[in-house]
């Protein structure tokens, strides 16, 4: 009966291991969550929105002809900024005034060759 016992406690303490060890990290001081392949943390600073792509283990993923769109509520409004690669692993855009530090949305990103995948920020 012990070794049943320890053994399901063993098992659940390294499945929750593996499973905390792919947890998305901020790397850019802002706010991470998984999308499909993706690791994604979004900054917002002043008017920019900055949306950094990684894998799931949180290392950095090109940007390149990567199309996105960030989906914000700003005063109780939805604001659309579109994002361009501006960097090795950057999506930026510009919004239409200043953002929250922690601007709440989705985030949509489009790869190259694939399919669009949300973020979502609450």
């Amino acid at each position: 009966m012990k070794a049943k016992f320890l053994g399901a406690m063993l098992a659940s303490v390294t499945f929750t291991s593996a499973a905390l060890a792919h947890d998305p990290k901020p790397q850019n001081g802002g706010r991470a969550t998984e999308a499909g392949d993706y690791h994604v943390e979004m900054v917002t600073k002043a008017g920019v929105v900055d949306v950094y792509l990684a894998d799931h283990n949180n290392k950095g993923m090109s940007s390149a002809g990567h199309k996105g769109i960030a989906i914000l509520v700003v005063d109780g409004k939805s604001q659309r900024i579109v994002l361009e690669p501006a960097g090795e692993t950057r999506l930026s855009g510009k919004a239409a005034g200043a953002l929250p530090d922690a601007a709440k949305g989705v985030v949509q990103i489009t790869p190259p060759k694939g399919k669009t995948v949300q973020a979502r920020f609450n």
